[in-house]
């Protein structure tokens, strides 16, 4: 096999799934956060804090 054969056969795909890894785990705390709300516990306190103020 030449290099390039190689790139195109493992570095490439490699690549690819680790870039798709990220942007599905960004985009699955981006909507957990956008639509279930904040789950630290820090956020929690915050929230409850600020809930009493009301």
């Amino acid at each position: 096999m030449t290099h390039k054969a190689i790139a195109l056969e493992f570095v490439v795909p490699t690549v690819v799934a680790i870039v798709l890894g990220i942007v599905l785990g960004m985009g699955a705390v981006y909507l957990t956060n956008r639509y279930l709300g904040p789950l630290d516990q820090a956020e929690l306190q915050a929230a409850n804090f600020q809930q009493g103020f009301r």
